[in-house]
């Protein structure tokens, strides 16, 4: 007599668990702390809370390194041949706009202080 084992696809293996991340009251303040967007007195309490706190501490470093790989990466010079499709996209999205219709640039900007 063989016993007849349960269909292997009705069983859903459980989803993997994840821990919740530490939240700190300072977390929200990374950004602008980086960023020398805070006032002197809340950055420095911000500082010293990094200094102190391994997960805001951690986070920190990594958003750092990330910001300056953009710093970096924003000031190289694009290849010839991209800034040249490029210019070639923006004419051609430009060309299917009425001129009417078109903002920005040295016109749309005298246009706008004319009417003020």
């Amino acid at each position: 007599m063989t016993r007849r084992l349960p269909d292997a696809r009705r069983v859903r293996p459980s989803a993997p668990t994840r821990r919740p991340r530490p939240r700190c009251a300072e977390a929200e303040h990374l950004w602008a702390y980086l960023d020398d967007e805070l006032p002197a007195g809340r950055a420095r309490a911000v500082a010293s809370h990094v200094g102190t706190c391994a997960v805001c501490g951690a986070r920190a470093r990594r958003l750092r390194a990330m910001l300056e790989a953009c710093r970096e990466a924003g000031c190289q010079r694009l290849p010839g041949d991209v800034r040249a499709r490029a210019r070639k996209r923006v004419r051609a999205l430009l060309a299917a706009v009425p001129a009417g219709k078109r903002t920005g640039g040295k016109a749309g900007r005298k246009a706008g202080r004319e009417k003020r």
